[in-house]
């Protein structure tokens, strides 16, 4: 007879191909009267109710207990007369991305919350996991080995665990006294010194990273679990773990090696910041709803800054390198007519409604708190240490979250980090944050960057159309698909909608990306006939070209720049603009471009 409640599951892969997961999962000990067992619906990282329950089939408990569905994601146990039940069910896995799980004959990925079960009410209970798979399977989890099983010490951490299973290849390496594995699927995937130059690489990351938050890394194991598929791309943070997939070609070229490696900089950086370092909205887990929080710009637009500034302060990329991918976040932003609409801190609190759920008025009515968040984390930096020459800093910032908040396991409250940030800056910042963070107003970009010496400038394609309908399309075939119409554009104003083809622009037939090749005889202003296909009828709409889109940013380096903002711009970024080691002048007014690679 067992004095303490205690929870064992067990997982079976009896035949993969079928990408069948087979759980037992059995409580022993003085059960509550008619327990109930529930699947979590999200998983944290992943802000989206992702009704995971919906895999599970064939659910029963053990005679003579029987298993009744109260709940979409509930069951609850009956008739059971002893201290112990047991559960059976079979969970459907053959979704490959980072919060869902995949099984096929050469591994299983398995994401806790859409696999195990909890005992309402007992979420702070450990559990004990034992695992049945292929002979010549090895196991790979952040799970703490127990034996010949594993160990959880509540439900949280049974949800915040990788588990790989199969034929993956595995390599490890020590940074600052602490163990860490990279497993890489297929094992076939990847080459020796493709491993060796990545590990090199993510110690330098580590490093890095580390400094910033005093030097010491958080946790005493790390396990990065790399899936290489052509299908996504995506990252999910852990407390001791990663997983991430990525594209086989990462490894082929410079532009797909430094996202490879930001996606890195990224995972790891969450160990600090919102796995640690949290917000009082995600306090606790509640695994069958959603969990709210206005401050995802910073947990998320804050790790996504330093994803890539990492980067650079670690020498892994050129500072031009970097400024063009900050240039692109801004374009990206130019382009989004919901920057107008949407306030980021709104963004970071409908995450659970929009961004894991767009459509074709995405672009309109809503922002990316991951990519605004960047570039207003990356503004606010810059505005500190204006403002604050000596210390004042984001890093400043991410010190004292740490020291305060993630070091004392306290939460962050959700109104504090205004007050943080005047904190460090020792003045009111009130004004950047109604501007930039609680509402949709436009931003002076260059008001703050001139106080690192830099320049923005705007411009279209060198190789766009000079005019523009405001589309954005797909081909099908030989067939121009509608997939968004941006906010006050000749296309918008003309009433197309998405999901129309495209048949003929000004008397001319569109087929497959036509449409720049149309609009490059026509001008600013000209009226043009669009005829559409909408639902099998041909619709006639008539339009008035807008103005070449202006979807070109390039940050440039200011010839005539004072030594003030330049000694600012290497406090930031580590190492002087290249425009600036030499004294020679430029036919461009003073600046000198930022050079992509």
């Amino acid at each position: 007879m067992t004095s303490e409640l205690s929870i064992a599951h067990r997982v079976s892969l009896p035949a993969p191909k079928t990408h069948l997961v087979q759980v037992e999962t059995r409580i022993a000990g003085p059960l509550p009267r008619d327990p109930v067992l529930f699947m979590a619906v999200w998983t944290p990282g992943s802000y989206l109710v992702r009704e995971y329950a919906r895999h599970i089939e064939g659910l029963h408990a053990e005679a003579p207990a029987r298993a009744t569905k109260v709940r979409k994601n509930a069951w609850r146990i009956e008739g059971h007369d002893s201290e112990s039940i047991v559960v059976r069910y079979r969970v459907y896995a053959n979704e490959l991305t980072v919060r869902t799980s995949h099984v096929d004959e050469s591994h299983a990925f398995l994401v806790g919350a859409a696999l195990f079960l909890a005992l309402e009410g007992h979420e702070h209970l450990g559990a004990r996991v034992e695992f049945d798979v292929p002979r010549d399977w090895r196991i790979f989890t952040s799970l703490k080995a127990s034996g010949t099983a594993f160990e959880a010490a509540d439900f949280d951490t049974l949800v915040d665990s990788t588990i790989e299973i199969g034929t993956q290849r595995e390599e490890h390496f020590d940074v600052l006294g602490k163990p860490h594995r990279f497993a890489f699927w297929p094992a076939r995937a990847i080459n020796d010194s493709d491993v060796r130059r990545l590990a090199d690489d993510t110690q330098a990351i580590l490093r890095e990273e580390a400094r910033l938050f005093g030097g010491e890394l958080p946790y005493d194991s790390y396990e990065f679990l790399f899936h290489l598929s052509s299908k996504s791309r995506g990252g999910l943070e852990h407390r001791t773990s990663a997983a991430l997939l990525v594209p086989r070609t990462s490894f082929l070229t410079r532009d797909g090696y430094l996202d490879l490696l930001s996606l890195v900089a990224h995972e790891v950086f969450h160990a600090w910041n919102v796995k640690r370092i949290r917000p009082a909205g995600l306090v606790p887990y509640r695994y069958e709803q959603e969990c709210y929080t206005r401050l995802l710009w910073w947990f998320e637009g804050a790790t996504s800054y330093y994803d890539w500034r990492i980067l650079a302060l670690a020498r892994l990329c050129t500072i031009e390198e970097y400024l063009d991918h900050l240039a692109s976040e801004i374009a990206y932003l130019d382009q989004t007519p919901g920057r107008l609409v949407q306030p980021l801190e709104d963004a970071s609190f409908d995450a659970w409604i929009k961004l894991y759920r767009p459509d074709e008025n995405t672009p309109n009515g809503s922002v990316s708190y991951y990519r605004k968040g960047e570039v207003v984390c990356a503004l606010l930096d810059l505005a500190l240490r204006a403002r604050r020459p000596q210390g004042g800093t984001l890093d400043a910032v991410v010190s004292l979250l740490w020291s305060e908040y993630g070091a004392r396991d306290r939460a962050v409250p959700e109104d504090a980090m205004q007050e943080i940030f005047e904190r460090v800056a020792g003045e009111p910042m009130g004004e950047l944050f109604d501007a930039w963070i609680r509402s949709p107003a436009e931003i002076d970009y260059q008001a703050v960057l001139s106080g690192v010496g830099l320049q923005i400038e705007r411009s279209p394609r060198p190789d766009g159309a000079p005019c523009s309908l405001g589309l954005r399309t797909r081909a099908d075939g030989a067939r121009t698909i509608v997939t968004s119409v941006l906010r006050e554009t000749a296309a918008w104003t003309a009433g197309v909608d998405a999901g129309d083809e495209i048949v003929a622009l000004g008397g001319i037939r569109v087929e497959g990306p036509g449409v720049d090749a149309i609009l490059r005889g026509r001008s600013p202003g000209d009226p043009i006939e669009i005829v559409l296909s909408r639902d099998g009828l041909l619709v006639t709409k008539q339009a008035t070209l807008d103005p070449p889109r202006v979807d070109r940013v390039r940050l440039v380096a200011r010839l005539d720049a004072a030594a003030p903002s330049r000694d600012a711009f290497t406090a930031w970024l580590g190492s002087p603009h290249p425009a600036w080691w030499s004294t020679g002048t430029s036919a461009e007014g003073g600046v000198v471009k930022s050079r992509t690679p």
